[in-house]
């Protein structure tokens, strides 16, 4: 997917994903999984590190990870 990058900082370690809007959707996708979510005129830069940070959070929570 090409699109925007995102980061977010969490425990002191960076997390990597890209975003992509197309029409009012926005697709975060990460190593770990994907999220998508409507959009208006949000900042799209603000809610993909939102959702990148659950992304993370996920994963982390599954037993196994090695995030």
């Amino acid at each position: 997917m090409s699109g925007h990058s995102v980061h977010v900082k969490l425990e002191g370690r960076t997390y990597s994903g890209t975003y992509k809007v197309d029409r009012n959707l926005m697709t975060v996708i990460a190593p770990y999984g994907k999220k998508s979510v409507q959009v208006d005129k949000a900042q799209h830069a603000t809610l993909a590190q939102r959702l990148l940070q659950e992304l993370v959070q996920q994963e982390k929570a599954r037993k196994g990870s090695t995030l």
